[in-house]
């Protein structure tokens, strides 16, 4: 692999003027241009596979919080109490996608106690939606209708419930995108019960405008049981799930200078798809400028590659 001229790991550590904007030179961009593969900056860094994904949900290197388990645990025992209702709110990044996963695998792993669905889109129209749900559950529509489809779904309900004797849960993520009128047909499913339980188990993964959304329809709201907020990593958090990604992919802490990891921590700010970000690219720019070890300014520049701001 080809790597930038008179750039090596003594001269970076040397120069203890390099700025920021001194990283990104014409040879680096060249270079980075030249990493045409992920095995490039794996070989470089003697990884296994990439530690930092910014998309999608790698079961293995989903690292959880204890207020993660604490969430996880909560929906569980809404679920097993059928109670009805619950959400998990957090910013853009906060790893509401993952715990969602992580919850869907732990009910799918009982196929004998939980049906599952999992919606990620609810635009549409009622009848869409409701297609889109029986669907779900491996259910075929046997109408375009809305109120023959809602039938339908609730002789699933009771199917599933009475007869099988398994807890029926949807798992919506990106809940805050619903429309008014998928808002108000998630409280008319809700309004399913039998012997005073809810026929389904419903819980919502969302931005923080869903608790607005849900807040601003009374008849909605009042059938909220819990809310889970996700909150920022803390800085030891923060280090633990870089260490926890790194021991994944077959490295450590040691790649990045103390000042560096440092610096990662910081820039990340607490959001885990922030880490993913700054961690990925510090992986691209160390290998293009040749470090073995990541440096501050390496971290530095690699952080400013996504920013929106010029």
């Amino acid at each position: 692999m080809a790597l930038s001229p008179n750039q090596d790991l003594s001269s970076s550590k040397s120069n203890s003027a390099v700025t920021t904007e001194d990283t990104y030179s014409e040879s680096t961009e060249i270079t980075l241009r030249e990493i045409e593969t992920k095995e490039q900056y794996l070989a470089h860094f003697g990884l296994w596979e990439p530690p930092f994904q910014v998309s999608g949900t790698n079961r293995r290197f989903v690292h959880l919080t204890p207020l993660n388990r604490q969430v996880i645990e909560t929906c569980l025992q809404l679920i097993r109490d059928r109670m009805g209702l619950g959400m998990v709110l957090g910013a853009v990044g906060s790893g509401k996608s993952s715990i969602a996963t992580i919850l869907y695998d732990r009910l799918v792993a009982y196929p004998e106690k939980y049906a599952i669905g999992y919606l990620d889109d609810l635009e549409g129209t009622n009848s869409q939606v409701m297609t889109n749900l029986l669907l779900e559950f491996d259910c075929t529509p046997l109408s375009r209708q809305v109120e023959p489809l809602k039938g339908q779904f609730k002789k699933l309900l009771v199917e599933e419930t009475q007869n099988n004797h398994r807890t029926v849960v949807l798992l919506i993520d990106e809940a805050q995108t619903a429309s008014k009128r998928a808002m108000e047909l998630i409280r008319l499913l809700l309004n399913f019960e039998a012997d005073g339980d809810k026929l389904i188990q419903v819980i919502l993964f969302g931005q923080p405008e869903l608790a607005r959304m849900v807040a601003s329809r009374e008849n909605l709201a009042s059938r909220v049981v819990n809310t889970n907020w996700l909150k920022p990593l803390s800085p030891e958090e923060t280090k633990a799930m870089i260490q926890f990604r790194l021991g994944v992919a077959g490295a450590g802490l040691e790649i990045y200078e103390p000042e560096a990891l440092d610096k990662f921590i910081e820039l990340s700010r607490g959001v885990p798809r922030d880490v993913c970000k700054v961690g990925y690219n510090t992986l691209l720019l160390g290998t293009a400028k040749g470090e073995k070890v990541i440096s501050i300014q390496t971290v530095e520049a690699a952080s400013k590659s996504f920013t929106l701001e010029a």
